[in-house]
């Protein structure tokens, strides 16, 4: 067949977007973009065959019964999310508990980085999501006329920042006490910045985290479109085992002399991930993305459940 491949370009990527390795005897087109803009093409258009996708639009999508994606268990992004929360440095939030009843700044409520760090205090200090306040906006500079806001299966109070402010200048303002975003805002690279991360050592705050339940937060799965896996069924494992060597490829290289690798390599597959998985569905749930908790057999190829 010929298929349409889109995904990132990581190290774990780079030997399928180099065509070193394949899937199977397909021909492909191979082709990366920002993630947003990858996301929502294939959710709007599903224009790719295969692609990198966002986990939170997924479920969402999953459980609406209208996603065009099966998924399949390669996790090319993942991340701890301690270090995405900003306050101000002279402000009264000074521990996760004091975000109770506050307002929030958030690019987008249903970024998969927003998920988890609203499950994370939900687990970790008792607060959810529907106690705090939520502002969706832009942050650095204005990059959409309009500001998208979900609607959800739960109860949480979502508004949208005023026409062409920016997050990022409201918090600094008071006019928002936190802000969650993925990518670290303009003004924490001043020389004396007037926001700070809300965890003072985020790497030590995530090692604990790790080390007491066992979750490194997946951010984005690989789903290949339903309608070919239906009529090609030994598609979905060839293109686990197509990531899976570009993957392997990239551990030989950080293991030689080559330079040091910035993505961690961190098993695919479903059973050495239960876990980050059933925290993120129940998440979804929790926060009314999901009618309900979805099931792996929701959300992924039958008969790669057992790998």
């Amino acid at each position: 067949m010929n298929l349409s491949v889109a995904c990132g370009d990581y190290d774990i990527t780079r030997r399928l977007l180099d065509g070193s390795i394949g899937i199977g005897d397909h021909r492909l087109t191979l082709a990366t973009f920002p993630p947003e803009e990858m996301f929502r093409r294939a959710f709007e258009a599903a224009e790719f065959d295969i692609s990198e996708l966002s986990v939170s639009l997924f479920m969402q999508r999953v459980g609406q019964g209208t996603c065009p994606y099966i998924g399949i268990p390669v996790f090319p992004s993942r991340a701890f999310r301690h270090s995405a929360i900003y306050v101000r440095t002279d402000g009264e939030i000074r521990a996760p508990v004091d975000l109770r009843g506050r307002k929030i700044g958030v690019r987008t409520y249903l970024n998969t980085a927003a998920l988890v760090v609203r499950g994370l205090l939900a687990d970790r200090y008792g607060i959810a999501a529907g106690e705090m306040h939520w502002l969706v906006g832009d942050v650095d500079k204005i990059e959409r006329d309009t500001l998208p806001i979900p609607r959800l299966l739960r109860p949480v109070d979502i508004q949208a920042a005023p026409s062409g402010v920016l997050l990022s200048d409201m918090l600094m303002a008071g006019e928002i006490d936190a802000l969650i975003h993925y990518t670290p805002p303009r003004e924490l690279s001043q020389d004396r910045p007037r926001i700070k991360r809300l965890f003072a050592d985020p790497g030590r705050s995530e090692r604990e985290y790790f080390q007491s339940t066992g979750i490194f937060p997946i951010m984005h799965l690989v789903g290949i479109r339903r309608s070919l896996v239906e009529e090609h069924a030994p598609l979905a494992r060839q293109v686990c085992e197509a990531f899976a060597l570009a993957r392997n490829a990239a551990i030989v290289e950080i293991c030689s002399d080559a330079p040091p690798s910035a993505s961690p390599k961190w098993p695919y597959g479903i059973l050495k991930n239960r876990s980050a998985l059933d925290s993120l569905t129940r998440y979804a749930f929790e926060q009314g993305l999901t009618d309900r908790q979805l099931s792996l057999d929701d959300l992924f190829v039958s008969n790669l459940l057992d790998e």
